[in-house]
Order: structure tokens, then sequence, then C-alpha cells
């Protein structure tokens, strides 16, 4: 039997009312009971997807910031990180300042927007340069916001031809917002995956994996099983070795009822 189940999360596990179903969260308990273990990879902060695991605890491992923050939710534990290096975000922000900038720390979003960073937590804001000052060693990814996919992918080809030494993901969210993921170069969620696999000692062949967009093909690249829900990119279904239906149609819900 497979050893890990893994899910992306948006526009997989949850749905647009952004809520995982209740059969389904039946379901992953049902496995966990059996020894699975339960890991969501996402491009959110730790912190977004804690939230969830509160009322109904049921996860065993987040990867989060596409790779960059790998966390122990059981024994509270940080197994890999790899922050931006200062140069980096500090080259974004000028590049980009006329745009909508997030500096995602594991705890919190931080939007920069006309020099001021502005912080939900600490419910204040500040200058870019005090941010950068106390952060600096601390995020571990950066959305950069467009208004135009032309604009998007334009500034996409300019920061592969500057030779910026991170990894850059074009993406596209509701309500046409189209950005660019940025993190550490060679970070992706399939090396947290190899993070988990080795404190469980399960080789990937024995690992799940359900996703959605683009940058789940690593993963799919290198897992034993790969599931693609039928509202994933088409790059993604191409690759993936069975399908399911639509995150909300509990997609997720009955892959583990056929694969468990």
């Amino acid at each position: 039997m497979y050893k890990l189940f893994v899910s992306d999360f948006d526009g997989t596990l949850i749905d647009s009312d952004e809520a995982i179903p209740l059969s389904t969260m039946v379901e992953i308990d049902r496995i966990r009971k059996l020894g699975v273990k339960i890991v969501i990879t996402t491009g959110r902060i730790l912190k977004s997807i804690l939230e969830y695991n509160k009322d109904f605890p049921f996860l065993d491992y987040v990867i989060s910031c596409d790779g960059a923050y790998v966390y122990d939710v059981i024994n509270r534990k940080t197994l890999y990180k790899k922050p931006l290096g200062g140069s980096i975000i500090k080259k974004i922000k000028k590049l980009y300042s006329d745009c909508d900038i997030y500096f995602c720390t594991a705890r919190e979003w931080n939007l920069c927007s006309h020099d001021r960073v502005y912080s939900e937590v600490k419910k204040r804001n500040s200058s870019f340069d005090d941010f950068y000052l106390e952060n600096k060693n601390n995020i571990y990814k950066i959305e950069v916001y467009f208004k135009t996919k032309k604009e998007r992918d334009s500034a996409y080809q300019e920061l592969i031809e500057l030779g910026i030494k991170a990894s850059f993901t074009k993406m596209e969210e509701k309500k046409k917002k189209y950005l660019i993921e940025i993190v550490s170069k060679d970070v992706h969620k399939a090396l947290g995956l190899e993070k988990i696999c080795k404190k469980e000692h399960v080789p990937l062949n024995q690992v799940v994996c359900v996703g959605s967009s683009d940058n789940d093909i690593p993963l799919f690249l290198s897992v034993g099983q790969s599931v693609a829900v039928a509202n994933a990119s088409h790059k993604l279904k191409k690759i993936a070795t069975i399908q399911t239906s639509s995150n909300e149609t509990k997609g997720v819900e009955k892959v583990i009822k056929k694969l468990f």
C-alpha cells in the first residue's frame, strides 16, 4: 500500500469556498489510521495551512512556499528552509516597484506597494528599508502581481534574460490576476517531498500525489502515482498517471477511496 498521500491545496483539496469537504476529511482520517502520512504541498505560507488543522487535525507535513519551507506538523519542527537572498529581494523590489509585491515569510504575506510594506499580523506598515532589515533572512517566496497577462509574460522573460539566480513560475488566479512566483534557485515542491520521504524512510514510488497546476510537475515526475484533478492544467494532465474529478466535486476524496 502507498505510504504517503500528497495533495496540492488551492484548486485541488479545497473548493471555491476555500473549504475541505467534511466527507473528504473523514476519508483522510481513515487512511491516517492505517498509517498513511498526509502531506499538503502549496504555494501558500505555512501559517495559512496550519489554520485548517486546528479544528480537525489531519496534517503530518506541510511543504509551503512552493518547497522553500518544509514543516513537520506532529513534532512542530522545521525540516528544511531556504530563504531568498537579500540581493534578489532588492532586485525584485527595484524592477517592479509599480506592482503589488508580496514578500512571504513562513507566517505572513507582507504586501509592498509604493515603498510601504503592510503587515496584517503586526497591524502596521513600514518603509521597505525597515522591513528589509528586519526580515531579509526570513523571506522564502515573492509574488509579483501584474495587471495583464502580457505584462506578466514580458516580466518573466526579463527575469530570465537578466540571469537572476532564482526559480520563477508563471501563475494565474481568479479574477484575472497574473503573477510570477519567485523562490530560491533549485527550490521546488519535489525537493520538499524528498526531505519528508528520507525522514519517513518511504521510497518515492510509494507516494500518491494529487495536483492541479504546472508547479506540481516536478512532483508528478518523481512519485509512484500522480493524479490530476479535472480542473488541472493541460501540461499536468499530460504527465499524470490517472485523472479524477475536479476540486468542486471531491476529486481528492475519490482518489483516496480508489487507491486506499
